[in-house]
C-alpha cells in the first residue's frame, strides 16, 4: 500500500477510516446518553443534581475525548474524504467551548459542594432548634398545668390537634400524670437527640478529595481538547523556536 497523501504517513485504508469514524460517533453517542440520563429531570438550583451531572461529565469525558481523537486518525487513513473532513472541521469549531466548559466545571464543583453542605447543615440546625423548643414548651406545660383540660390545650398548641391525653391519662391524678409525662418527655428527648446526632454524623462533608479530582480532571481534559483542536502549540518550528497557536483552527472557524 502507498501513503494516502504527501501530508499523511498512514497507509491509505478507506475501511479503517470508516471504522474509526463510526466508532467515534458511537463513543460520542454513549457520552451524550450518559450525561442526558443523569441530567433528566433538570433541577438547575439543586446542588446535589449539579454534583451528579458534573461527576457524570467527568466520568464519561474519556469517551468524548477518544471519540474526537478518532476523527483525525480516520482522516489520516482517507484524507480526501470530504464528509469526514467536514465533520472534523465541525468538531474543531466546538473545541474552544469544550475547553472552556471543562475549565468552568472547577468553580461549579466547588460552589455546588459548598452549597450542598450549607443546605444540609442549615436544615439540621433548624430541626434541632425546632425540636428543642418543642420539648422546652412541653416541659413548661407539664410543670405549669393545674388541670387536665389545661394540659390538653397546651399539648394541642405545641404538637397539633391530634395530640393530647388519653382517657386513661385523664383519670390519673395531676401529680401522678405530671411525673409520668415528665419521664416520657425525657425519654423522647433523649431519643430525638440521638437521632439528630446520627444525622449530623451522616451529613455530607465537603468532598475535598472529589473536588480536587474534578479540578485536576477538568484541567486535563480542557488541555487535551485545546491540544487536539490546535488551540495550543503542538510542536516546534524547523528553526527550533516555539511554534504559535495552530492557525488552522481559526481558519476553520472562519469557514
Amino acid at each position: 500500500m502507498i501513503p494516502a497523501s504527501p501530508e499523511s504517513t498512514l497507509p491509505a485504508s478507506p475501511y479503517l477510516s470508516r471504522l474509526l469514524a463510526t466508532l467515534s460517533l458511537v463513543l460520542l453517542v454513549v457520552f451524550v446518553a450518559a450525561v442526558v440520563t443523569t441530567a433528566l429531570p433538570p433541577r438547575l438550583l439543586d446542588p446535589a443534581w449539579q454534583l451528579a451531572l458534573i461527576a457524570a461529565i467527568i466520568t464519561n469525558a474519556p469517551l468524548v475525548l477518544i471519540g474526537t481523537l478518532m476523527l483525525p486518525l480516520a482522516l489520516g487513513f482517507d484524507p480526501t474524504h470530504p464528509r469526514l473532513r467536514a465533520r472534523w472541521n465541525a468538531f474543531r469549531r466546538w473545541a474552544l467551548p469544550a475547553t472552556l466548559g471543562f475549565l468552568l466545571l472547577i468553580p461549579l464543583q466547588g460552589h455546588a459542594a459548598w452549597k450542598l453542605q450549607r443546605t444540609v447543615t442549615t436544615a439540621l440546625d433548624q430541626q434541632t432548634t425546632r425540636t428543642s423548643r418543642q420539648f422546652f414548651e412541653l416541659r413548661k406545660a407539664i410543670d405549669s398545668a393545674t388541670t387536665h383540660d389545661e394540659l390538653q390545650t397546651r399539648l394541642r398548641q405545641i404538637f397539633g390537634r391530634n395530640a393530647g391525653l388519653s382517657e386513661a391519662e385523664r383519670k390519673l391524678p395531676m401529680a401522678q400524670l405530671r411525673t409520668m409525662l415528665q419521664a416520657r418527655a425525657e425519654q423522647a428527648s433523649n431519643r430525638l437527640t440521638q437521632q439528630i446526632e446520627a444525622q449530623a454524623a451522616a451529613k455530607p462533608r465537603l468532598p475535598l478529595k472529589e473536588t480536587i479530582r474534578i479540578a485536576i480532571s477538568s484541567l486535563a481534559y480542557g488541555i487535551g481538547f485545546a491540544f487536539l483542536s490546535g488551540l495550543l502549540p503542538r510542536s516546534q518550528g524547523k528553526a527550533g523556536g516555539p511554534r504559535g497557536v495552530d492557525q488552522d483552527y481559526f481558519e476553520t472557524l472562519a469557514e
